[in-house]
């Protein structure tokens, strides 16, 4: 079973991004901000975007870039 932030992870790299109700919904939680908020806090990026006659926002997001490792020699 995925864990929140995977599912999470998925909802905000789909092209149509995910709106606080799909989050709460698929994520499993009642606080889809907060998740929201700990994915920016794990490097995520985050962008909030009105939808054109709505009252709501739709959510899309950019993971961490992989960090390049470094081998001694």
């Amino acid at each position: 079973m995925k864990t929140q932030p995977e599912r999470l992870a998925e909802l905000l790299t789909r092209p149509q991004g995910a709106t606080a109700m799909e989050i709460c919904r698929h994520v499993g939680t009642v606080s889809p901000h907060r998740r929201l908020t700990d994915m920016t806090e794990r490097g995520w990026r985050i962008k909030k975007v009105p939808v054109s006659g709505k009252n709501y926002h739709k959510y899309f997001g950019t993971a961490p870039k992989a960090k390049t490792r470094i081998s001694a020699t």
